[in-house]
């Protein structure tokens, strides 16, 4: 016999299943256009290695270029969460500061990063019911799925799961920089995104429920 939910009893095959859609609907409601997103990146660096400008893409310019968007992005972000107020904001801005954090290589801050994107996936799938007005927006959901799938393939040059592509040694270094700092470009861009969909709200006086993340909210 199946025990009653209780506040002290937890349902561990009920939270299994929310998680589970969560991580479902994240899945199955990522535009199919996201997914080649970062081939065809790779792609364009290699090209662009070709080039007279391919030296924007060496290790020691993308070191300098790289913390300079997240870092921007990090201090966008404040001032986007003490604006809106919403849980959505404020799972975004932990989530830049986690990559900005780890932009600056101190000890610790690998292992960090992935402490911080699961306890905030999470947490975000736990208040899904609160974040759902945001993601159900093409333009966030769109940015927020393709900068996590291009750090995803940038972690995969990392470890050298890619090694057996031609040519591996002369332009994985290049195309990972360039790959990584291209996700804190659409990081920046989606935070860009959301401040302009508050303005928007608060311009018609709606701002409070995309604060509130209600299922009413515009």
């Amino acid at each position: 016999m199946m025990a009653k939910d209780t506040p002290g009893n937890i349902n561990i095959a009920s939270t299994f299943r929310h998680h589970l859609d969560s991580a479902k609907a994240a899945l199955f409601g990522t535009p199919y256009w996201v997914w080649p997103v970062p081939v065809l990146l790779c792609a364009g660096i290699v090209l662009l290695l070709q080039t007279p400008i391919g030296w924007i893409t060496e290790k020691p310019v993308q070191e300098i270029i790289a913390p300079v968007v997240i870092g921007l992005t990090a201090m966008l972000v404040l001032f986007v969460h003490y604006w809106v107020r919403a849980f959505f904001t404020l799972l975004l801005a932990c989530f830049v500061w986690a990559l900005f954090l780890r932009e600056l290589h101190f000890n610790g801050t690998g292992y960090g990063l992935y402490i911080s994107l699961i306890v905030l996936a999470w947490l975000a799938s736990s208040r899904r019911d609160e974040i759902r007005d945001f993601l159900e927006r093409p333009s966030i959901g769109a940015l927020l799925s393709c900068s996590i799938w291009t750090y995803f393939i940038t972690k995969l040059f990392d470890r050298h799961y890619l090694s057996f592509l031609p040519d591996y040694a002369v332009w994985h270094n290049n195309v990972e920089e360039s790959l990584e700092t291209l996700a804190h470009v659409m990081v920046f861009a989606l935070v860009v995104v959301t401040l302009r969909i508050a303005s928007i709200q608060d311009k018609r006086g709606t701002r409070d429920d995309l604060a509130s993340s209600g299922p009413d909210a515009d």
